[in-house]
C-alpha cells in the first residue's frame, strides 16, 4: 500500500511539473493546499450569506411567481470576477471539480438549515439530451451528487426531464426567456412522487425564468408536491 501511494505521489509530481495546476482566476500557480482558487482569489468569493435569512431576496423574486418554500444562492455573479471564471470553467472547460469545490462549501452552510431535513429529492435543472450530449456532462451534476452525499439527500436526475430543445436564454429579454423555457420541461412518471420535497438546483439565476419553469413543472404535474430552490450564484 505504502509502495502504492509513493508511485501515486511520484506520478503526481510528474504531472504537475509538466502541467501545473493554476488558479482559475487569476491564473497564478496554486500551493499544495490550493485547489481550484488560490487563498487570495477564495478569499474574494462574494458570499451571499441568503441561507441565513429565510425571507432572501431570491425567495423574494421566486416566491412572488411560483410557490416555492425555501430559495438560496451561495455566491453574487458578477460578469468581471471570480465567479464569472468559475461558472465558465465549470460549464464550458470541463471543470466539473468546480461543482465540487462549490458543493462541498454550500453543504456546510446548510447541515443546519432546518428546511434541508424536508427535503426528499436534490433534482438538477435538466438539458436536452442533445445539448448534454454536445457538452458531455451536465454542470450540476458533480454539484448535485455533493450536496446529496453531505445532506444525506437522495440526488435524482431522472425525475425531471426537458424534452424541448429550445434556444440560449443568454441574449434574451426576461419575458424572452420565460416565452422560451414554457412547457419544455416535464416529470418521469410524476405519480412516483406524490407529497414528495424537492431541492431543485441551478448555476446562476440571472431573471429566474429556468428555475420558475422547473418548479412549476414539478408543482403541477405531482400531487402535493414542494419544492425549494438552490443556485450556485445569482444576479441581482
Amino acid at each position: 500500500m505504502n509502495l502504492l501511494k509513493h508511485i501515486q505521489a511520484l506520478s503526481n509530481n510528474v504531472i504537475n511539473l509538466f502541467f501545473p495546476s493554476v488558479c482559475v482566476s487569476c491564473h497564478r500557480l496554486l500551493l499544495d493546499n490550493e485547489t481550484l482558487l488560490c487563498h487570495h482569489c477564495q478569499s474574494d468569493l462574494p458570499f451571499t450569506y441568503f441561507n441565513l435569512d429565510d425571507d432572501n431576496p431570491v425567495y423574494k423574486r421566486l416566491s412572488t411567481i411560483v410557490n416555492i418554500e425555501a430559495a438560496s444562492s451561495l455566491l453574487l455573479f458578477d460578469k468581471a470576477d471570480v465567479v464569472k471564471e468559475l461558472i465558465h470553467h465549470l460549464k464550458y472547460r470541463g471543470r466539473q471539480d468546480v461543482g465540487q469545490f462549490l458543493g462541498e462549501i454550500f453543504s456546510q452552510n446548510l447541515k443546519n438549515n432546518p428546511v434541508v431535513s424536508q427535503i426528499d429529492y436534490i433534482v438538477p435543472a435538466p438539458l436536452h439530451p442533445k445539448k448534454q450530449r454536445k457538452r458531455g456532462y451536465n454542470q450540476l451534476t458533480v454539484f448535485g451528487q455533493t450536496l446529496a452525499k453531505h445532506l444525506q439527500i437522495q440526488y435524482r436526475a431522472d425525475i425531471l426531464l426537458k424534452t424541448v430543445n429550445n434556444t440560449s436564454q443568454t441574449t434574451k429579454t426576461a419575458e424572452q426567456r420565460r416565452q422560451n423555457v414554457a412547457g419544455v420541461y416535464t416529470v418521469n412518471k410524476p405519480e412516483n412522487y406524490a407529497n414528495k420535497h424537492f431541492l431543485v438546483i441551478d448555476d446562476v439565476m440571472t431573471t429566474g425564468a429556468t428555475i420558475e419553469a422547473c418548479a412549476e413543472t414539478l408543482l403541477q404535474q405531482i400531487p402535493n408536491a414542494k419544492v425549494s430552490v438552490l443556485t450556485m450564484a445569482v444576479v441581482l
